[in-house]
């Protein structure tokens, strides 16, 4: 399968068919002229590291950044949901300003995939009993779809992390609940 590499925003995509040509970015829109198209076989490890601008595209945004991974169908589809979900709960709750950087990373590690994602807000503890029910039900929708996660913050701001493993058989669909 055909992959490009946008020459505007580095994002690595791919085209399921290989006749087919990718036009544009999925991240950014730019066109893919013909020497973005890399033929090669994914690693195991991706490091993905993104930015995106705090605002109402912001998730979206961190949506297509996770479409172009080499990781099976599920696991993309948890892995999207669940980045969703943390991006919508930093621009809603961190106080951010309109584009102030969100900042994704992406990892591939036995068998899951790693993502966090950091905003400059203050942070939080999972179990403030002050969160807004908004976030709770974010939160829960983090729980139920990733294998482990965790909050991380500092005077540098606050890093949400999870782990989503990458075995196609490992649930058998979305919101199964962990042993």
């Amino acid at each position: 399968m055909p992959y490009y590499r946008c020459p505007a925003c580095g994002l690595l995509s791919h085209s399921v068919a290989s006749y087919s040509t990718a036009g544009v970015c999925a991240n950014c829109s730019a066109a893919l002229p013909d020497d973005a198209r890399l033929e090669i076989v994914p690693q195991p490890a991706l490091p993905l590291r993104h930015s995106v601008g705090a605002g109402l595209a912001a998730p979206a945004r961190a949506r297509r950044a996770m479409s172009g991974l080499p990781i099976g169908e599920l696991a993309r589809q948890r892995l999207s949901l669940v980045v969703s979900e943390l991006v919508s709960n930093a621009v809603r709750h961190a106080g951010l300003s309109a584009g102030d950087p969100i900042k994704l990373e992406v990892t591939n590690d036995n068998g899951s995939v790693w993502v966090s994602v950091h905003d400059g807000g203050p942070g939080f503890k999972p179990t403030d009993t002050n969160l807004k029910d908004g976030a709770r039900k974010g939160l829960a929708i983090v729980d139920s779809l990733a294998d482990d996660w965790g909050v991380d913050g500092g005077p540098e701001g606050c890093t949400v992390w999870c782990a989503v493993g990458t075995a196609e058989g490992e649930r058998a669909a979305f919101g199964s609940s962990r042993a």
